[in-house]
């Protein structure tokens, strides 16, 4: 067999090769896309959901703060009625 011939039969095969490997890179990247497409939409939902759940929480914290405050202010009065008791 002369260099040519294997020369041929080389190329031959480098090029079924990167045929191969070039359609398995194009599915991958298709398989990649897909999924990235799923994610946008998993993150989507979550951050729906997160809205849907920070309306309650913000109106609770603000309950909480208000009966904070409140407690504050009687606590101030009783004082202030206690200092006048004194007198």
């Amino acid at each position: 067999m002369d260099l040519q011939t294997v020369l041929l039969i080389i190329l031959g095969i480098l090029t079924v090769n990167l045929v191969v490997v070039g359609v398995y890179v194009v599915l991958v990247l298709r398989d990649f896309r897909e999924t990235i497409k799923k994610a946008t939409e998993v993150l989507d939902d979550v951050g729906q959901m997160t809205g849907v759940a920070a309306g309650p929480v913000t109106t609770l914290a603000g309950i909480f703060a208000g009966v904070t405050e409140s407690v504050k202010a009687i606590k101030s009065i009783s004082g202030l009625m206690d200092k006048g008791k004194g007198k």
